[in-house]
């Protein structure tokens, strides 16, 4: 089970290692619970460089099932990438569907410095951001990305025809991210959107 933190932007982060912090009164709650104290790390890949994220986690002994797992807002587990890369990707591709994936996706790896961001992974964000958002019960939520790696390369996609209800979805939710202007204020914005989907829908972006 995840629960979703702010943190520092990844770039900031000090010999490529990220670690997120607990608030030390919430840390002693989980112990007074009866849960100990691990790290669980994530590799995520950014302007031209390979970051460590490691995560506080929550587990009662020998109980791997229902721990709790403290993540930033840039990081979905199971993606290589951080959100607003898949954002911003979906973004161009939405405004601009006429110049294509393999566009989009070569913009995007311009613009974050990535050397593998391909059309398919885009494509395959894109019908994961549109996805109707269910509304759970808790402020936590299971991994969404274990059961579609990035790493596929031979999916199908449809013609652009074909995308016109998801990029029209896609639009709407990023109506409030301004892909024109710097990369700071793109972050922000995507950041400030994961956090209001995760708190309302209780779901990652992506």
């Amino acid at each position: 089970m995840y629960i979703l933190t702010r943190a520092e932007p990844l770039e900031n982060c000090k010999d490529n290692i990220c670690r997120i912090q607990v608030d030390a009164e919430e840390e002693r709650q989980y112990i007074e619970a009866g849960y100990r104290k691990y790290e669980r790390s994530y590799q995520l890949k950014s302007q031209h460089k390979e970051y460590i994220v490691f995560c506080p986690e929550f587990r009662k002994r020998g109980k791997v099932a229902g721990s709790v797992v403290l993540i930033p807002e840039f990081l979905v587990p199971g993606r290589p990438y951080p959100v607003y890369i898949y954002a911003y990707a979906i973004g161009l591709y939405t405004n601009m569907p006429e110049k294509g994936q393999r566009w989009a996706a070569a913009e995007t790896r311009k613009q974050f410095g990535l050397q593998s961001f391909a059309h398919t992974t885009l494509g395959r964000a894109l019908k994961s951001f549109v996805r109707r958002p269910e509304v759970e019960t808790a402020a936590v939520v299971e991994d969404p990305g274990a059961a579609a790696p990035d790493s596929c390369e031979d999916t199908v996609f449809p013609q652009v025809s074909q995308t016109e209800a998801s990029r029209k979805q896609a639009a709407l939710l990023l109506s409030g991210v301004p892909l024109c202007e710097g990369k700071h204020q793109i972050v922000i914005s995507v950041l400030g959107l994961a956090r209001e989907l995760f708190v309302k829908y209780h779901r990652f972006l992506l």
